[in-house]
């Protein structure tokens, strides 16, 4: 992901077109015992790094619909502020679903995300996060909300998320950890 924020909402959309592109072309060209059976240092494999991406993206939907980002995620604000033990909570509903539900449900969250972008004004993206989640404690506590557009969040957990796992999804379709 470039350091450079997109300049508009359409600027932003054409990256997550890009960055969603890049992870299905990916997928793609992947078996399913490469994203199913072989393992990272910390025992995740593809799919669990796919089933990861949902709930965050989850919470970037709820997050702009002025909903609950923490229970969207299906956590409560407690564990949202260890970031490795979140991971592996928000990884765990997924780990006996089969690669193809948690495909079609990283598409379905995907596509969720894709229309409330869509939905929104063209400066909307560039407000802050405070406007989205006024009552965000955790947030106002931590300093996350540091006046940056949400556009920021919404990135790191759509677009920039799907790049940050990219390379250690074909790391893992290689062989090697």
């Amino acid at each position: 992901m470039s350091d450079e924020w997109p300049a508009s909402k359409a600027e932003f959309q054409e990256q997550l077109r890009d960055a969603w592109s890049q992870l299905q072309q990916t997928l793609d060209t992947l078996s399913d015992q490469q994203m199913t059976e072989r393992k990272d240092d910390v025992g995740w494999t593809v799919k669990d790094h796919l089933a990861h991406l949902i709930p965050w993206e989850q919470g970037m939907i709820a997050l702009l619909k002025h909903e609950p980002r923490y229970q969207a995620m299906g956590v409560d604000v407690a564990q949202y502020e260890d970031e490795d033990k979140l991971n592996e909570t928000l990884r765990a509903p997924y780990r006996s679903a089969s690669l193809s539900d948690v495909r079609d449900r990283l598409r379905e969250t995907h596509e969720a995300l894709t229309a409330v972008v869509a939905s929104l004004g063209p400066d909307d993206l560039f407000k802050t996060y405070s406007h989205y989640q006024p009552d965000d404690e955790r947030a106002a506590r931590l300093g996350d909300d540091t006046g940056e557009p949400v556009l920021r969040w919404v990135i790191g957990n759509s677009s920039g998320h799907y790049l940050e796992h990219l390379p250690w999804i074909r790391q893992l379709a290689g062989g090697s950890s």
